[in-house]
């Protein structure tokens, strides 16, 4: 229980971190994405009741924060200015991020049992792919409600290099977590799993 409630606090940092995060120049505007990428590790971490509470109150709070109007856009907004792109004005939808969050915590549940017997591989690769379609389904729900398709090729440069440097950052949310496990008695992995395999 207290592990549950140290990660919900991470995830509430890196939501106030995630907006002294500089967007890079060179790279499209892009940026680390840390608040899937935290996400993404707790949804890998914690049983699925639990994931679906995180993916609930991190779409809720994601939604509050940056939808201060019905027409502004999450982070895309942001990126879209710097490079001198004018999006919809139909912009997303209250709660849809919860969906959003909901459905690729899911999708994290179900490499749960690979990562609970030590392989952190496909976890990794999956943090980075799910901030590539979190980004890339929320621009889609923004054309669906203009009705039309409006995709420059800046948008999927921006997409996936937002991706990449996340993916590039989850090594170290994962770290993060494992050690509040540790710190609290936590046990992510399965213990006697890791045992055997160590003993043959």
């Amino acid at each position: 229980m207290i592990f549950h409630f140290l990660l919900f606090l991470v995830l509430c940092v890196s939501m106030i971190i995630q907006d002294f995060i500089p967007g890079f120049a060179w790279a499209y505007h892009s940026h680390f994405h840390l608040v899937a990428v935290v996400f993404f590790a707790c949804a890998v971490s914690v049983p699925f009741p639990v994931m679906l509470m995180f993916a609930f109150l991190t779409g809720f709070i994601w939604d509050a924060k940056n939808m201060v109007l019905p027409d502004e856009s999450y982070a895309l907004k942001l990126a879209a200015e710097n490079l001198g792109i004018i999006l919809p004005k139909a912009g997303g939808t209250f709660g849809f991020s919860i969906f959003l969050f909901g459905l690729f915590g899911a999708l994290m549940q179900g490499i749960r049992p690979l990562f609970r017997r030590g392989r952190w591989e496909m976890a990794l690769l999956m943090a980075g792919a799910g901030t590539f379609f979190l980004l890339l389904f929320e621009y889609l729900w923004i054309n669906f409600r203009r009705g039309g398709l409006y995709f420059p090729a800046d948008i999927w440069y921006y997409i996936l290099t937002t991706a990449l440097l996340s993916t590039a950052v989850a090594p170290l949310a994962f770290y993060l977590i494992h050690r509040l496990a540790k710190s609290c008695g936590y046990h992510i992995r399965l213990e006697a799993m890791a045992y055997r395999r160590w003993q043959s």
